[in-house]
């Protein structure tokens, strides 16, 4: 009775193993690996995959550096030229035949501040952007020379009042003026499909502006100067000894380009304006108005602001 006991036990376990190992067979036998082997991750995909995202997150600071500088500031050389757009007598027949002549710089220095807007919300192509500029200070002084003696006389009055001096044009005059403009530029970085990242910050810039600006032409003093060395009418020495400043104002127009890289860089500008000046001590030289075409040209250094 005990044999066929134990018999019995030993044929169930050996039925249970047998049963067992046909179930793991069969399922191992159900598996596809060569598809199902695809969905296991290795540990070398999750370094790639690691390695992919801290390349686009590096790459995305790096381009976004590249566009981020959209302030600037000019420090420039000027050459300028004040040319009469009607014709305007000095009272001194001897000298330029009695008319205002061309009057250019001898030297001249400015100064601009400005900021570009961006049109769209990432550049074209990563290569070419579209702003607005507006720039808040345009601030210039010039220098323009005398030519010869005998530049003035304060014996000569205004045809129209015989009371008031004419303006002594041809002494040395400081200008100094102050705008501000408006206008749409683009910026070219050809570039940044090339993978030598210090090139992405080679940048062409080029723009177009119009504004508004006010001069103020101050004449020097110069006793020696004036052809009358008698008397006359009087307040000749208003002429002689007084502060002569003029004001003027008028819409300007401006062109230019630059080529920078990172914070630094190189331009070209071009400005010309209409201007209307008068005297601001007009019981001596009257209140007529003037007539002048101005153009600037300047080469400047530029900086980059962020």
């Amino acid at each position: 009775m005990k044999k066929l006991l134990i018999l019995s036990m030993i044929s169930l376990f050996g039925i249970d193993a047998i049963g067992q190992n046909v179930t793991e067979l069969d399922r191992q036998a159900n598996i596809d690996w060569s598809e199902d082997s695809t969905e296991i991750m290795t540990v070398e995909d999750i370094v790639k995959t690691q390695q992919g995202l801290t390349s686009n997150q590096f790459e995305e600071s790096h381009f976004k550096d590249v566009w981020s500088r959209k302030g600037y500031l000019n420090l420039s050389y000027n050459t300028t030229t004040l040319k009469p757009d009607e014709t305007i007598s000095t009272g001194v027949p001897s000298v330029n035949g009695g008319i205002v002549p061309e009057l250019k710089s001898k030297w001249g220095v400015s100064l601009q501040l400005g900021r570009n807007y961006k049109l769209h919300k990432k550049p074209i192509a990563n290569i070419l952007q579209f702003y607005i500029d507006y720039q808040y200070i345009d601030l210039n002084l010039n220098f323009f020379e005398q030519d010869g003696n005998g530049l003035y006389d304060t014996s000569q009055r205004l045809p129209s009042d015989s009371k008031k001096f004419y303006i002594p044009w041809n002494l040395k005059k400081y200008e100094v003026n102050y705008g501000m403009a408006l206008g749409p530029s683009f910026t070219v970085a050809p570039f940044n499909t090339m993978s030598s990242k210090g090139l992405h910050y080679l940048q062409f810039n080029m723009w177009y502006n119009i504004g508004y600006h006010a001069s103020l032409l101050l004449m020097k003093n110069d006793e020696n100067a004036d052809i009358n060395k008698g008397g006359g009418y009087g307040n000749e020495d208003k002429v002689r000894e007084g502060i002569k400043m003029n004001l003027g104002h008028g819409l300007t127009s401006a062109f230019g380009f630059s080529l920078t890289w990172k914070f630094i860089g190189i331009g070209y500008e071009y400005r010309s304006a209409s201007l209307k000046y008068q005297s601001l001590d007009k019981d001596t030289y009257g209140d007529d108005k003037y007539k002048f075409k101005s153009s600037t040209s300047r080469v400047f250094l530029q900086f980059r602001l962020k």
